[in-house]
């Protein structure tokens, strides 16, 4: 007898074991889902966590930086606080105890000038001194040492006059010039009347200035100030100039060499490149 062919079906599953199937299915499901999600938050966490540290860092970095910023600035405002403490108090130095000022040139050499109290009165002195002083304290190294020479904030030789004169200007930010008095008047000089209040010696205020001699600029009190190499007797400059310091002759001769250098002429003698100088007290 032929047998019929099996037709291509599959076999019917009875409802309690589909149910079984089914239901083994969805918690394995279930479980996959679970294990995705704690990785997730697992992985967010990290994220989370890296995050943090970097801005926490650069929290860090920017804190340092605003400290670094902030010691710096304090430093710069103690310097200058304490240059401009120099003029008083116990700092001020004795200007008695000073025999002069050396001027440190590079292009041209050493410039000794000795001081001149008897001439200048004490003022023109100390103002000196106390440039030199707080130019000290005010140097980015601290080094707050007067005797090897300091860097000022206007320090320079600008003008040349051959045969004549050396011009320049000595001052340090923080410290004024109104402090500096004008010369006395020579005694020898005869008494002079209807003088203005501002200038009771009517523009006398020193000695007809000789070879060497060093007095501030234009009758005034500084900071700009002059060396004198004429060789004669300066008589029509007449009484005008508070003279404060004396060079040596190797100092002439060092101030002579800077007739040399380029210049350009409008109604005085100019450099066309200033000379730049470091201070210090001898």
């Amino acid at each position: 007898m032929k047998r019929s062919s099996a037709p291509n079906i599959s076999a019917p599953l009875s409802r309690s074991g589909a149910r079984r199937k089914t239901t083994s299915f969805i918690n394995l499901i279930c479980v996959a889902a679970t294990i995705s999600v704690l990785i997730l938050i697992s992985l967010g966490g990290t994220l989370l966590f890296f995050a943090s540290s970097g801005n926490n860092s650069n929290l860090d970095s920017h804190v340092n930086n605003n400290e670094g910023e902030s010691q710096q600035q304090q430093s710069s405002q103690l310097r200058r606080q304490q240059s401009a403490d120099i003029i008083s108090g116990e700092e001020k130095r004795d200007p008695t105890n000073t025999q002069g000022l050396l001027i440190r040139a590079d292009q041209i050499g050493d410039i000794r000038i000795a001081f001149r109290p008897d001439l200048a009165g004490p003022s023109s002195i100390q103002y000196v001194i106390d440039v030199v002083e707080a130019a000290a304290v005010a140097s980015s190294d601290g080094d707050n040492n007067i005797h090897n020479g300091v860097t000022c904030s206007r320090c320079n030789f600008y003008r040349a006059e051959p045969k004549l004169l050396l011009q320049g200007v000595i001052a340090q930010h923080s410290i004024s010039s109104n402090s500096v008095s004008l010369g006395p008047c020579p005694e020898k000089q005869p008494p002079k009347s209807n003088c203005p209040e501002h200038d009771p010696n009517c523009g006398c205020h020193g000695p007809i200035m000789t070879k060497g001699m060093v007095g501030w600029a234009g009758g005034g009190e500084g900071p700009d100030f002059f060396l004198n190499t004429f060789d004669k007797p300066v008589d029509w400059w007449e009484h005008q100039h508070t003279v404060w310091g004396e060079l040596d002759e190797e100092s002439i001769r060092v101030v002579e060499s800077a007739y040399d250098l380029p210049a350009h002429k409008t109604s005085m003698r100019m450099l066309d490149k200033p000379i730049e100088f470091s201070i210090e007290l001898f």
